[in-house]
């Protein structure tokens, strides 16, 4: 986050620093989109469908994830938009938390807060004009989701970004993955139970929790609103 006053600028944030490994990964792939010539997708945030869930109150204890590796790098590389150099830069050379990070940079936003006479007056933000790419990689993931979603019908039990979860025999869903681009691999999911909205499961000897979303669109007068309050100058 962002504030400007006259005198100075603000910037706020939480959790790890994105690395230098983050930064110079998403400077290769900006200097391959430039490169490449194409336009910006025009996508946002409105067009993506992350998830997809069959029933959020009964769950097997036991089921499989195929999940699909680097999706979003993967997709760039797919449609040309970063070079095979770039792209096994992405696999090798940084770690996933800053692979996840560089892709997302694409797609940053800055809240602009003014200030006038310590009043806040008007409230902005500043979208990067490479966000459509990242939108863009998120549409084309959750395509293949859907898609599988249609192919083995009962057998999902949910999709979750770049990973769907169904019973049966998950060898045919990895193949049919990885025949439309994407490498994939299998989780073997156990011990689930649902409580609450959240899922508990055992993978890889770990345990993880999973909340089920619900999705609760915002407008831009809702975020003023909020961030004004009771005496909001944008009312």
């Amino acid at each position: 986050m962002k504030i400007e006053t006259p005198r100075r600028k603000y910037f706020f944030g939480n959790g790890r620093a994105s690395g230098k490994r983050a930064f110079a990964g998403y400077n290769k792939i900006l200097k391959d989109i430039r490169a490449s010539g194409m336009e910006t997708p025009d996508c946002n945030a409105k067009d993506v469908k992350y998830w997809w869930f069959k029933d959020k109150d009964a769950y097997p204890q036991n089921f499989y994830s195929v999940d699909i590796n680097s999706a979003y790098p993967t997709a760039l590389k797919n449609v040309g938009a970063i070079t095979p150099k770039t792209f096994e830069y992405l696999q090798t050379g940084i770690d996933k938390i800053d692979r996840l990070r560089c892709v997302g940079m694409l797609a940053t936003q800055k809240g602009v807060y003014h200030y006038e006479d310590g009043k806040l007056v008007d409230f902005e933000v500043d979208t990067s004009d490479y966000s459509g790419w990242f939108f863009m990689c998120c549409v084309i993931i959750g395509e293949v989701m859907d898609l599988c979603k249609r192919r083995y019908g009962d057998q999902v039990l949910h999709y979750w970004v770049d990973g769907i979860a169904l019973t049966g025999d998950p060898w045919d869903c990895l193949c049919y993955i990885e025949h439309l681009g994407y490498q994939s691999k299998i989780e073997v999911i156990e011990n689930c139970k649902l409580k609450n909205g959240w899922l508990t499961y055992t993978k890889d000897g770990k345990k993880k929790y999973l909340h089920l979303p619900r999705r609760v669109d915002i407008t831009d007068d809702e975020i003023k609103r909020f961030i004004g309050g009771d005496n909001s100058v944008f009312k």
